[in-house]
């Protein structure tokens, strides 16, 4: 009991040392988190995939003219809002697909062999310092230390990224912005605006040149046209909004405020004792 009182931060460093070995060699988070940032990358690939489609297709609806006496109408420029808001939106992903990625090589790196074998070596090498002393080591070893704690909070701060990204959407991100229903909206926006645009060239090309004629003079034809693309757009930029919103949050704000806690509670830890010398 004596030892125990005695040793008891030096033996509360062996614990936390043996249990970061068991989980570093055990690979228990890393295969889930790396299953969690994969399907997070998938899920922005197809989002993308997406959004990138609805882009072709309101630029092809937007190349789509009506001819008025003396002037050429191209009714699908009311869609250019929507396409602005389409490019802005490709670029986040872009970006959160950068953000999933570097997530994925780092996640790589510190979970590599090598990088468990140089942790092991300085858990070892750390806990019989604690019991072996030197003469006038005391600088050093709290540099040994530091560095210590860095290696292992790298370790396991990127695959516990994964875990918190995944309990914060599917608890309170998903019940209001659910990626997989959003992502079959924009699909159906798609669809809907692919759908009004094939019709409105097929009936040009299947008109009659009187028809043709009339046509040109019927304001409700304009009106109905430019009222059917605004319909099959209906609440796209609503969808796409939603979209940017849940993809910042999970894949560029989330990791630096996860990545900011463990800075400062890491930055806390080496400012407690700072001018202690370990025993």
């Amino acid at each position: 009991m004596t030892f125990i009182k005695t040793y008891w931060n030096k033996l509360f460093i062996l614990s936390i040392s043996i249990i970061a070995l068991i989980l570093a060699f055990g690979f228990i988070l890393d295969t889930q988190g790396k299953e969690l940032i994969d399907k997070a990358f998938t899920q922005a690939i197809i989002v993308f995939g997406s959004a990138k489609a609805l882009n072709a297709v309101i630029s092809l609806a937007q190349g789509t003219e009506l001819d008025l006496p003396f002037l050429t109408v191209a009714i699908g420029q009311v869609l250019d809002p929507i396409n602005d808001l389409v490019e802005q939106f490709s670029l986040i992903m872009l970006a959160s697909m950068t953000s999933l990625g570097i997530q994925k090589i780092l996640l790589g790196f510190v979970t590599n062999g090598w990088f468990n074998l140089l942790l092991a070596l300085n858990l070892i090498i750390l806990n019989l310092w604690m019991f072996i002393r030197f003469k006038n080591d005391a600088n050093i070893r709290t540099l040994f230390f530091k560095i210590t704690v860095v290696l292992v909070f790298l370790r396991f701060a990127v695959p516990l990224m994964g875990y918190v990204n995944e309990i914060a959407y599917e608890h309170f991100v998903k019940p209001q912005y659910n990626i997989e229903q959003l992502n079959e909206n924009i699909i159906g926006v798609k669809e809907e605006v692919s759908k009004v645009t094939h019709e409105t060239i097929k009936q040009k090309e299947e008109q009659s040149f009187l028809s043709k004629v009339t046509e040109k003079f019927d304001s409700n034809y304009y009106a109905q046209k430019i009222e059917e693309y605004k319909k099959a757009a209906d609440n796209s930029s609503e969808y796409i909004v939603d979209l940017i919103v849940v993809f910042i949050f999970q894949t560029i704000v989330l990791p630096l405020v996860f990545l900011m806690i463990l800075y400062y509670f890491v930055k806390g830890i080496f400012n407690i004792g700072r001018n202690k010398e370990l025993k």
